[in-house]
C-alpha cells in the first residue's frame, strides 16, 4: 500500500450513510498563533533546607521523606530544658521588674504632694524620680528578654514554612545541631516554574512574555510569571527564561521535562478539534461530506495546541467534516452489523 493511501476498508466504510445527529463543522483558514517548542525543565519555586537556629539534641521527626505537610506543621522537636528555664527565668524577671515599678511609681505619687509642701528636698525629689524611670526601664528590659527567651523557645520546634513534601531528612534522633545546622529540605508542589535557554535569533519575541505557555502530555498551562534574565549567556548566546504555573492536580514534578511554548507572531492555517482525527498506524485522516456521504480523507498534521490540531494538507476552506471521527466509525460499523444479521 502506497504511504499517503488510507486503508480501503476503512475507506468503504465510512461511505455509508450517517446519522443526522452526528456534529459537523465546516473548516476555515484563521490567524494563529506561531509558537517555537522548546525544551525545558521543572523546578519547584518554593524550595529550601531548613536549618536549627538553636542549639540541642533532636528528641522526635515527625515526618519523612515523600511525606506531605501542612504550612506550620511541626517537623522536629529539639530538647527544649535549657530555653524552658530561660523563659521561666525571663518571666520571674518581668513579674520582679513589674512589682518593683509599681512600688516606685507608688512612691513617685506619694511624694509630689510632699515635695509641693516643702516636706521633701529638690535632692530627694529627683532621687525618687530618677528610681521611678528606672524601673520603668527595667520593665522594658525584662519584656525584651522574655520575648527572646520565647523566641529561643519556639526555635525548638522546627515548622514547615510552607504546604509541601519532603525532599531530604538530614538528621537522626539523638543527634546534637547547632544554629545554622541543615535537618530538612522540602518543596512545594503547587507552584512550579519551567526553566529553558531561548536562543538570541528569538530575543525580539520575548516581548510578549505573558503569552508563553508549558504543554506537557496533552495538556497546556498558562504562564502566571515570566522572567527573563536580562543578559546573555557568553558561551551558548542564549537567554535564560523562567515561567511559573500553576501545577496543582497536573502530574508535574521539579526535574520533569516540559515544551516551553514561546510565541512567534501568527500563521494562517487551518484548525480542528483532536476528536475530528483519525488514525490508522502512522496515517491520519478526517470524514469529510461529499455529497449526501463522507468520506475518509487523509491530512497531514502539524502542531497541537490544546485540543486543536493543525492542518497542513488535506483539507480545503468550506470543507465540511465530522467532529467525532471514531463515534461515526462506531455508528457505520453498527449499521453494516445491523444490514448482515438481516
Amino acid at each position: 500500500m502506497k504511504p499517503w493511501i488510507l486503508s480501503t476498508a476503512i475507506v468503504a466504510l465510512s461511505a455509508a450513510s450517517i446519522s443526522h445527529s452526528e456534529q459537523t463543522l465546516t473548516v476555515e483558514s484563521k490567524p494563529y498563533k506561531n509558537w517555537f517548542a522548546l525544551e525545558a525543565q521543572m523546578e519547584a519555586v518554593n524550595e529550601a533546607t531548613i536549618s536549627a537556629q538553636t542549639s540541642g539534641r533532636i528528641q522526635k521527626i515527625f515526618f519523612d521523606v515523600n511525606d506531605y505537610v501542612e504550612q506550620g506543621a511541626l517537623l522536629i522537636q529539639l530538647r527544649d530544658k535549657q530555653q524552658r528555664a530561660s523563659f521561666e527565668q525571663a518571666e520571674a524577671g518581668l513579674a520582679q521588674a513589674n512589682a518593683n515599678n509599681v512600688d516606685a511609681q507608688s512612691k513617685l505619687e506619694q511624694s509630689r504632694p510632699l515635695f509641693k509642701q516643702g516636706s521633701l528636698s529638690k535632692g530627694q525629689m529627683d532621687t525618687i524620680e530618677a528610681n521611678a524611670k528606672s524601673a520603668q526601664a527595667a520593665v522594658i528590659a525584662a519584656k525584651a528578654l522574655l520575648k527572646q527567651a520565647k523566641e529561643q523557645l519556639s526555635y525548638t520546634q522546627i515548622r514547615a514554612p510552607y504546604s509541601g513534601i519532603v525532599k531530604a531528612r538530614l538528621v537522626e534522633v539523638g543527634e546534637s545541631v547547632n544554629p545554622g545546622t541543615p535537618v530538612m529540605t522540602g518543596l512545594s508542589l503547587a507552584k512550579l516554574r519551567a526553566i529553558a535557554d531561548i536562543p538570541q535569533r528569538f530575543a525580539p519575541h520575548l516581548s510578549d512574555q505573558q503569552s508563553f505557555n508549558v504543554s506537557y502530555d496533552g495538556k497546556s498551562f498558562e504562564a502566571e510569571k515570566v522572567t527573563v534574565f536580562p543578559y546573555a549567556d557568553p558561551n551558548s548566546h542564549s537567554f535564560k527564561v523562567r515561567v511559573e504555573i500553576n501545577a496543582e492536580g497536573s502530574q508535574l514534578f521539579p526535574g520533569m521535562w516540559v515544551k516551553l511554548n514561546v510565541p512567534m507572531g501568527e500563521r494562517t492555517t487551518i484548525q480542528v478539534p483532536s476528536s475530528a482525527i483519525i488514525q490508522k498506524g502512522e496515517l491520519s485522516g478526517v470524514y469529510v461530506k461529499t455529497g449526501s456521504d463522507y468520506q475518509l480523507r487523509q491530512v497531514r498534521l502539524g502542531q497541537t495546541e490544546g485540543d486543536k490540531v493543525e492542518i497542513l494538507a488535506g483539507l480545503r476552506n468550506g470543507d465540511a467534516i465530522i467532529e467525532d471521527a471514531y463515534g461515526h466509525l462506531a455508528n457505520v460499523s453498527n449499521a453494516s452489523t445491523s444490514e448482515e444479521q438481516h
